[in-house]
């Protein structure tokens, strides 16, 4: 899709979290209802509907007819997002607002392909079935795009986020696109996809020793952060991330240059999969 929307400038809030409490949406996407307790508390959610509800950091129990019986952890002072208990596919759509096409082209969000049914659709779109998707959308499935936002005086445009269960986003872009009915003509006969959770690979190992002792202690970090229970011990390694990386990145700077490909894509991969550790809202406990 290459949907931008050229409006006028406007402000909007976005709510933070509290310390150890986090916000999650229980959503159900299907045409039936589904049930889901959560540390013994049952939820009934109705087809197409979502449940609010807080969660404190630390353990907390799930059982619904999808997942089975499953434990999982809350991190403290993250933004929260939704819980799929029906791994049902979501995505994420970025939107440019602007005061004018021209400023819309400077903002343009980059464009991947994504995968339905054997129908491709390419935009600006980010596409999870997971059991926790961590919000990283300003407003949620069962909210709209607004017509206009409000910026500071000096901005001339944004990009926002919004997410949608799968039929929503196929009717949004197949009516931004003029193109209503298309998924329905094209799409193919898949067998349903084998639903698992997903199993957390090694980090990479250095070939560099000295690289590879530098790098313990984010490794450290990752594996800690991985057990973390309490809203104390999650804080205390999330302030500690910064300074791990710091250790490690002088050292890495100075070899970039004549170290391997290889040695360059491990440094990345390491980087890349501890940063994005610290951003989970939630995580199934193996």
């Amino acid at each position: 899709m290459n949907k931008y929307l050229v409006v006028l400038c406007l402000l909007v809030a976005v709510s933070g979290c509290s310390k150890d409490s986090v916000e999650f949406s229980i959503d159900n996407p299907t045409a039936a209802p589904i049930s889901v307790t959560i540390d013994g508390t049952s939820y009934e959610v109705q087809p197409r509907a979502a449940r609010e509800l807080s969660l404190r950091a630390g353990l907390h129990s799930m059982e619904s007819a999808t997942t089975g019986k499953l434990g999982f952890v809350v991190y403290t002072g993250t933004r929260g997002g939704l819980i799929n208990p029906t791994f049902s596919p979501y995505l994420i759509v970025n939107e440019v607002y602007a005061t004018n096409a021209t400023t819309a082209k400077g903002f343009r969000p980059g464009e991947q392909t994504v995968q339905l049914d054997g129908v491709d659709f390419k935009g600006p779109f980010v596409l999870s079935d997971a059991l926790f998707i961590d919000r990283t959308w300003s407003y949620g499935v069962h909210e709209d795009f607004p017509r206009e936002i409000r910026v500071g005086r000096d901005s001339k445009g944004n990009i926002k986020s919004k997410v949608f269960s799968k039929d929503d986003f196929i009717r949004y872009v197949e009516e931004a696109e003029g193109t209503t009915g298309l998924y329905a003509r094209s799409r193919k006969a898949t067998p349903p996809p084998q639903r698992h959770l997903p199993q957390d690979a090694p980090l990479p190992t250095f070939a560099d020793p000295e690289m590879e002792s530098k790098a313990a202690p984010l490794k450290d970090l990752y594996r800690r952060y991985r057990q973390a229970t309490t809203a104390d011990e999650q804080a205390a390694l999330q302030k500690a991330y910064a300074p791990a990386v710091q250790e490690l990145l002088p050292l890495y700077a100075a070899k970039a240059r004549s170290a391997s490909r290889e040695e360059n894509e491990k440094y990345n991969e390491l980087i890349t999969r501890v940063g994005a550790a610290l951003g989970w809202s939630a995580r199934v406990v193996e």
